[in-house]
């Protein structure tokens, strides 16, 4: 099975963006979003050579809730504790979240983590 790997534009050229996985590496990625909605420093999803989301901060906040509520309810239907569930996902989801700030802020090293 093959991953999309998160990693971080460090220079767009043309239809080219070239993204750190996190090894100090650049590497080519087609710009297989709209072009216009990427920036130096964003963190995006890398696929088979090419960007295909680009990883919004506001969004995976919001969605911390949901994660944490579909968590519950598989806990509570397995027998397991719903509260203790959701708390790993808060965690795991804190944790990603502070990776991908660094990352914007220029510190890659967390986000082989990510991958």
């Amino acid at each position: 099975m093959c991953w999309a790997v998160p990693s971080v534009v460090k220079r767009i050229e043309g239809g080219i963006a070239f993204v750190d996985p996190g090894d100090g590496v650049e590497r080519p990625a087609v710009v297989g979003i709209e072009e216009g909605q990427l920036q130096v420093g964003d963190l995006v999803m890398v696929h088979a050579g090419v960007i295909i989301a680009k990883v919004d901060m506001e969004s995976l906040k919001e969605s911390m809730e949901m994660w944490k509520q579909m968590a519950r309810e598989l806990a509570a239907s397995t027998g397991e504790d719903p509260d203790a569930a959701a708390k790993v996902i808060e965690e795991e989801m804190w944790r990603v979240l502070k990776i991908a700030e660094e990352v914007r802020q220029g510190v890659s090293r967390g986000l082989k983590e990510l991958a």
